[in-house]
């Protein structure tokens, strides 16, 4: 890869890291793809991981939390 700035601070880079992921050039800072907020990192996750989501308060439609517990 040929020198360039880097996709996320505007560093120059003689030998700039690759993102396998979205393919533009980082500084070795921001090399990984959690440090470059890696707009593809959200589908490679739930590539790896499914898609699960987390539910905090039970069932979407009981209410938070609070609101069962309270009664309000």
């Amino acid at each position: 890869m040929d020198a360039a700035d880097c996709a996320y601070c505007g560093d120059f880079q003689d030998m700039p890291f690759q993102c396998n992921y979205c393919k533009d050039p980082f500084c070795a800072e921001h090399r990984l793809p959690e440090e470059h907020r890696c707009v593809k990192l959200t589908q490679i996750r739930a590539k790896k991981f499914g898609q699960i989501g987390v539910i905090r308060d039970g069932e979407k439609n009981k209410g938070s939390f609070f609101k069962r517990l309270f009664k309000k």
